[in-house]
């Protein structure tokens, strides 16, 4: 058998080749990579469209993130944000170079998780969704899915802020809305309306509401703040034709757990959606005292990270969501 020996140029040689090819390629990456502290202040700015807000979630001074997306910007040679009065926006480059610097993160998050878990532990999948979807139409229908999936450990992140700004990464996230969201790709679930519900035993002690005027007369519970504002009693009385009296009684929540819990304890009426409370609705829980309702056009979608693909569990639970909401 032929040996090949050090002295004649052999493995020692080899090792020296590739040696030098790890080091030029570590130093070659290392001159092309941005600085990775400017990369995680990017995609916090481009997030929140705010230098501020970005500082507030890094825990680091306002300065400092507009100091890192300064480095980042002279580093690739483009500006990445166009600065105005008290506002941020991406330009052209900046929204390309978020969705790559997303995705890079992402992925290295997910197999940093992988290896904290070991590999062996319960595979986990974490869904976003809104306090009125979490609540009312995705936690009763959870034990199906834990039926068909006993080994996924489910974890919720229940919030009505912009799925943007939510900082705990996800996986899937459950969204009202008209469908389009940027960094997001959206499957339609089920379109919504709203239409009045209250308990059946304040119907029957209010046998008198007939039609949508009537109803000017009661206890409207609202949700209130200015992401419920375009769809709120105000918008829905005025959608009807009616001009609604300032001196409507109006009982204010924001949270629409606490709008429907009013409801059913008889406190006034509330505005209920379709697909959110039908279920409430077909047990008898509420009822509807007038058969009007009022759409904007939007709807309940299913929203993963633009380019990403969803992992085994997380693909189950999309799946079983699809299922659910009747899409096929």
């Amino acid at each position: 058998m032929n040996r090949i020996r050090p002295g004649n140029g052999g493995p020692c040689k080899l090792e020296k080749v590739f040696d030098l090819r790890n080091i030029f390629f570590m130093r070659n990456l290392r001159s092309r990579l941005p600085p990775v502290n400017s990369l995680v202040a990017f995609e916090a700015s481009a997030r929140h469209l705010s230098f501020t807000r970005a500082a507030d979630e890094l825990t680091i001074s306002r300065e400092a993130v507009s100091r890192h997306i300064r480095i980042l910007e002279n580093h690739l040679g483009t500006k990445l944000f166009t600065r105005m009065h008290r506002a941020i926006a991406l330009t052209r480059d900046g929204e390309a170079f978020r969705l790559a610097v997303q995705r890079a993160l992402e992925d290295i998050a997910q197999s940093a998780d992988s290896l904290r878990g070991g590999g062996g532990g319960r595979p986990k999948v974490v869904v976003s969704a809104t306090i009125a979807i979490a609540s009312f139409w995705l936690t009763p229908r959870l034990p199906s899915f834990r039926e068909i999936r006993p080994d996924v450990e489910l974890r919720m992140v229940v919030s009505d802020a912009p799925v943007g700004s939510i900082t705990e990464r996800f996986d899937l996230a459950l969204r009202y809305g008209e469908g389009a969201w940027s960094g997001y790709s959206s499957t339609h679930l089920f379109d919504v309306a709203s239409y009045p519900v209250c308990s059946p035993g304040y119907l029957r002690a209010n046998a008198s509401i007939k039609a949508p005027r009537d109803l000017a007369g009661h206890t409207l519970l609202n949700l209130d703040g200015m992401a419920h504002a375009m769809e709120d009693w105000t918008w829905w009385l005025t959608g009807h034709g009616l001009a609604p009296d300032a001196a409507l009684t109006l009982l204010g929540f924001d949270n629409y757990s606490n709008v429907i819990q009013a409801a059913l304890e008889g406190q006034g009426i509330a505005l209920g959606f379709s697909g959110i409370v039908d279920q409430l609705v077909e047990r008898g829980a509420l009822v509807r005292p007038v058969e009007a309702s009022l759409s904007r056009g939007c709807g309940v979608y299913a929203l993963t990270p633009a380019g990403s693909t969803l992992k085994s569990p997380a693909k189950s639970f999309y799946d079983w969501v699809l299922a659910e909401a009747g899409v096929h």
